[in-house]
């Protein structure tokens, strides 16, 4: 009988141990594969541009994600190469060849493995096919894009699936590398006793770590900033490193310090389950420590949807107007009578059609920025940039807000709920040119006026982009004598509900972006004074170049300066992207969890396999059932607890801190958000203890505990 025969042979007898295996390298493959096909689909990507936000922050996640993958197939594989240690013993001990025994077994790896993966994209590419599916569904009128496969997206699964192929490598040939019969038979005995003793020193240190690496990670760049005016490099961010080492030291401290204090006899009761984590403990604190960080990487996906979404839904809602653009008087744009017509074309009424002037000035400002070494500047420019300037009037009858203005003071229109920063203060102005560019006004800041409408998009907050109120008399004493390409019409408008919005709004931008005017080509960042400031520098820098504008694509346009804000479509663009987020982050999520059941319940059954011999000689020694099903639950519950409720309670944690730290107040949406969050930390809780009660039921019947 060649060995071949007889490995098939084993292979039918140890079904079940192939089968876990074979679930767990297929599940990991089809997580993993499924979301690169999603991710690479003409969908996403049509809805989440590339160099954006979001895709780098499910990027992020999902890189955790996919190392939390990699981890339990790394246990996985090694359970397995457990369950083969007894029989390449009992070989090696028949006088079986190693040689011969590991190219039998790299083959069947190998073998496994290719098939394995192959068997995860084929499930992978129906997954994501449903799931790109019902994107398409959701997204049917605000996007044309339709769910496919790329060549990216499979080239990227293999490559998961190579990389899964070389740590079963690795890891038979550590396996494959022992010489000694019984060290290989008792493999499933080895233990991995941490060797550290803890004191609640240890413990304390830990909480320290993790309060320092927060503090380092993501308030000291902000406090270094505000006092010395140094912005601080990237390098801080390391800091979070100690948040991790904070939390290792706080898993072992559970573990490993088990002192008798007041109550010896509870102690003693538990000395054994304390014997057991310590001789384990190596192991589990590991498990425990990427579990904890799966948990928070999954909740942070889950909240991330969410809390981006309501902020920018809550700033869609603040628009007072439908539409709102503006075009410079050397442009050809459609003037009241046509747009009135094109909307009769499309079923749109239109409402509340009001015009009015703006026009163009240069004055002065400050310009902050971080030199190279990375100190933080201020430099102020007597003339700085071209301002939108209206007058009082002018600006009651756009928006029926009345202003008393008085000589040489100014408003400056503003979004909702706005506040300054380190970056950009509402007072810099205090000179507006005249057009001769010889004589100026003085100017003094009045205060803010809001009206988010009139607010330059997607400018807000840049003092490049501001625009102001002033004294009529101040008005016309500015227009005097200017360009038509430095004066411009702000065209204000609303219409009625109807099914052909989006397309009135997509004809109306269309016509807007082909009559557009030379000088309107520009970036929504250019500044034409600090072009003239430094010519050759400026240009290199890219902000001269003319801005990206498709007429049949308004989402193209997120950096020209012209872009018309077309509620409308706004809307449409911000469910587009709030749908593929959701669902993307939601299958980020998805997968962090997955791997953490996996992981509790495959570490659940290592407790197992590597203390069967422990808990046979308990039984003999008179143990009942219930005690060592008491036993059982505390070694299962070490891999469930303690990193549930920490990663849990961290996740939360941090969501305060970004939602705070964002503007350094706490508005009603975020506090929805953080109900959404909170019960989402419940659910995630609730999902750890179903994951328990099946991991002690497992391993219970491993253990044949009557």
């Amino acid at each position: 009988m060649t060995l071949s025969i007889l490995w098939s042979r084993l292979r039918k007898r140890n079904k079940r141990d192939y089968r876990q295996f074979q679930f767990c390298i297929t599940f990991a493959v089809m997580l993993i594969s499924s979301y690169l096909m999603m991710v690479f689909s003409p969908l996403v990507k049509n809805a989440l541009p590339d160099g954006g936000d979001s895709l780098k922050m499910a990027g992020m996640i999902f890189g955790i994600a996919a190392a939390g993958c990699l981890m339990f197939v790394w246990y996985a594989i090694s359970i397995f190469l457990r369950y083969k240690s007894r029989e390449m013993g009992i070989f090696m001990a028949l006088g079986t060849e190693k040689g011969i025994l590991a190219r039998a077994l790299y083959q069947e790896m190998a073998k496994m493995i290719g098939l394995y993966t192959m068997e995860g994209i084929a499930l992978g590419a129906v997954l994501s096919l449903v799931i790109g599916k019902i994107m398409e569904v959701l997204t049917a009128r605000v996007n044309d894009a339709s769910f496919g496969f790329t060549a990216e997206g499979f080239l990227t699964s293999l490559l998961f699936g190579l990389v899964l192929f070389l740590m079963a490598v690795l890891l038979t040939r550590k396996a494959m590398k022992r010489t000694n019969i019984m060290d290989v038979i008792y493999e499933q005995r080895k233990t991995e006793k941490i060797k550290n003793e803890v004191t609640k020193k240890y413990l304390i240190s830990g909480v320290i770590l993790i309060a320092v690496g927060v503090f380092i990670g993501y308030f000291l760049r902000m406090i270094v900033l505000n006092l010395f005016g140094t912005m601080l490099g990237s390098w801080v961010s390391l800091g979070y490193l100690l948040v991790l080492v904070g939390l290792y030291q706080i898993m072992v401290y559970s573990i490993s310090c088990h002192e008798r204090r007041r109550n010896p006899q509870k102690y003693y009761n538990n000395l054994l389950n304390y014997g057991m984590l310590k001789f384990q403990g190596a192991s589990i604190v590991k498990n425990m420590l990427v579990i904890t960080l799966l948990i928070i990487g999954g909740l942070y996906a889950v909240f991330y949807v969410p809390m981006m979404g309501m902020a920018a839904l809550e700033k869609n809602q603040n628009y007072q107007d439908d539409y709102s653009y503006r075009y410079l008087k050397d442009a050809k744009e459609l003037k009241e009578e046509e747009v009135q017509e094109l909307a009769k074309s499309y079923d749109v009424q239109i409402q509340n059609y009001r015009e009015g002037d703006f026009i163009r000035v240069v004055g002065d400002g400050v310009e902050r920025d971080i030199n190279e070494e990375g100190e933080f500047i201020e430099d102020r420019y007597e003339k700085y940039a071209e301002y939108d300037c209206t007058s009082a009037e002018i600006y009651e009858k756009l928006t029926g807000i009345h202003l008393d203005i008085p000589t040489g003071g100014y408003y400056l229109i503003q979004p909702t709920n706005s506040a300054e920063t380190t970056w950009f203060v509402f007072d810099d102005m205090t000179k507006l040119y005249l057009a001769s560019e010889d004589t100026y006004l003085p100017m003094k800041y009045l205060g803010n006026t809001e009206y988010d409408s009139l607010v330059l998009t997607p400018n807000n907050g840049l003092s490049t982009g501001s625009r102001f109120v002033v004294n009529n008399q101040d008005y016309e004493a500015l227009k005097e004598g200017l360009a038509p390409e430095q004066q411009m019409t702000q065209v204000l408008f609303d219409s009625e509900e109807s099914d052909r919005e989006i397309e009135f709004g997509a004809a109306l931008y269309k016509e807007f972006a082909l009559r557009m005017s030379e000088n309107m080509n520009v970036m929504e960042a250019y500044n034409s004074q600090e072009e003239l400031r430094d010519v050759k520098g400026y240009r290199e820098s890219g902000m001269a170049d003319a801005a990206v504008v498709d007429p049949e694509e308004p989402a193209k346009a997120t950096d020209w300066q012209f872009r018309p804000l077309i509620q409308p479509l706004e809307m449409q663009q911000l469910i587009l992207g709030y749908a593929i987020r959701f669902l993307l982050f939601i299958y980020v999520a998805v997968i962090c969890f997955a791997a953490v059941g996996i992981m509790g319940y495959t570490r659940s059954q290592n407790v197992g396999i590597r203390n069967a011999q422990v808990f046979e000689d308990i039984k003999r020694l008179g143990a009942d059932n219930q005690y060592r099903m008491e036993l059982l639950k505390k070694q299962v519950g070490k891999v469930y607890i303690l990193p549930t409720v920490v990663g849990v309670l961290l996740a939360l944690g941090y969501e305060v801190l970004l939602t705070y730290g964002n503007d350094g107040r706490i508005v009603q949406s975020e506090i929805w958000t953080g109900a959404f969050s909170v019960l989402c930390g419940v659910v995630v809780v609730g999902f750890q203890y179903i994951m328990y009660r099946k991991s002690v039921r497992k391993v219970k019947e491993l253990l044949k505990i009557g």
